[in-house]
């Protein structure tokens, strides 16, 4: 399936969640708790300015499934603070690590069936 929208800032942002793979394995071999602060910052802006601007543009062309779409989006807001906490509590990176691989695959499978449905949108 291609993952392309054909709406390029989006398409910027979607590859930026396929890097976010070797980031991920790059701090798990690194071992190192600081090495996983880029990622969960990463995640923390990117996916709010993402979501933002992919759900003004469905909006501006009365896009089908809004509602379920936006849905969506908070799960992954919410999961991603729900890292973010495990970080500042001290939890163990490999836990860390576990979850923030969740999140990238099930990022992805949004972005190849969920946002795949917005190609061509301008």
């Amino acid at each position: 399936m291609d993952k392309k929208l054909n709406i390029p800032s989006l398409d910027n942002h979607h590859n930026d969640v396929f890097k976010m793979i070797h980031l991920l394995d790059d701090a798990i071999k690194k071992n190192s708790r600081e090495s996983f602060t880029p990622i969960i910052n990463f995640l923390l802006s990117h996916t709010s300015d993402h979501f933002k601007e992919e759900e003004s543009l469905m909006e501006k062309h009365n896009f089908h499934g809004l509602d379920h779409h936006q849905q969506e989006h908070r799960i992954f807001q919410n999961k991603i603070k729900e890292i973010k906490k495990m970080y500042d509590e001290n939890i163990h990176t490999t836990h860390i690590a576990y979850r923030i691989r969740q999140l990238i695959d099930a990022l992805i499978v949004h972005i190849q069936h969920t946002d795949i449905k917005m190609k061509g949108l301008t």
